[in-house]
């Protein structure tokens, strides 16, 4: 009988020069390759079905081999590890993971960089995804079921006047984070849809691991906000002397969670752009109520149904 391996699904490594954060997902898994690349439909929903199917690495001692260290971290119970290392010299490449106690971890090919990523750039800008840059019509469940079960990812429509933006700002010089509240399971074809795309490269934050049968009975997780304003604080904690740039939409909690951010981080966060994907009454009362005071403060807050390139200039 053919057993599940462990597979590295997702890693990341960002470093400021002193401190580097390191995360990544670890599951078990028949399968060792989610390219999301020339995929039928049936081929898509397989492979997204068997990524909900996997097990996580539940509290596994990981041993991390880079080029010039080693470290050690432990997956929680979702199967992230996810911390803050230093190092008396900062390694530049991921060369292999272990579980203790067990065989290798196998690394998928062009899912992720392996380089660890140095900032030098001044402006980072933190992206959602969902309805951000790619329509996923969150506030419509059986077409955005439908839209991300059988729809290939060369299909996928992207909302181009936020991804000319995102390019225009990049090419600018600003470094890219994407920060999602989409599971881990959905990784490689998130990951394929941004290189699919030409969007920058830059480390992808998701919500935690889930189980098919929490799918299926539509279980509510708690707090579902907290895994965006943990990440967002993660990040600008870590390079402190950055400006931000914060880009989401308004299907779910961007624009309070960003708010949150400009009201503990205001001398860091220089514009907040939210796309108005569906008309919200509340998004808008909350606008008009902090829009004098986040200009007070210098930040600039822009929510609109679509940006021109140049907005920022």
């Amino acid at each position: 009988m053919r057993k599940k391996k462990p597979v590295l699904l997702s890693f990341h490594a960002i470093s400021n020069g002193s401190t580097t954060l390191v995360f990544g997902q670890l599951i078990y898994s028949y399968y060792r390759k989610f390219s999301f690349t020339d995929y039928s439909r049936m081929e898509t929903f397989r492979r997204i079905a068997a990524l909900y199917l996997a097990n996580r690495c539940q509290q596994c001692r990981v041993q991390l081999v880079f080029d010039s260290a080693t470290i050690e971290m432990k997956t929680d119970r979702n199967g992230l590890f996810f911390g803050k290392r230093k190092f008396r010299k900062t390694p530049t490449c991921l060369k292999e993971v272990h579980i203790l106690g067990h065989t290798e971890v196998h690394i998928p090919e062009n899912l992720f960089t392996r380089q660890v990523r140095h900032l030098d750039t001044h402006i980072l800008v933190i992206s959602d995804i969902d309805d951000t840059l790619i329509h996923s019509f969150i506030s419509k469940k059986l077409l955005k079921f439908k839209t991300l079960m059988l729809t290939r990812v060369e299909k996928r429509k992207t909302v181009d006047n936020v991804v000319r933006l995102i390019n225009r700002l990049h090419e600018d010089g600003a470094a890219l984070f994407y920060l999602s509240n989409s599971e881990q399971n959905l990784y490689p074809l998130i990951y394929r849809f941004l290189r699919q795309n030409n969007l920058p490269p830059g480390p992808v934050f998701l919500k935690h691991f889930r189980k098919m049968r929490h799918v299926l009975t539509g279980r509510k997780l708690p707090r579902k906000d907290l895994h965006k304003l943990e990440i967002l604080e993660e990040i600008i904690q870590l390079f402190p002397a950055k400006k931000f740039i914060l880009v989401g939409d308004n299907t779910q909690n961007d624009l309070s969670i960003y708010m949150q951010a400009a009201t503990d981080y205001p001398k860091q966060i220089n514009e907040i752009i939210i796309r108005r994907a569906v008309e919200s009454e509340r998004n808008q009362r909350i606008v008009y109520r902090v829009s004098k005071e986040l200009k007070a403060r210098g930040i600039g807050l822009h929510y609109a149904g679509s940006f021109p390139e140049n907005l920022l200039q």
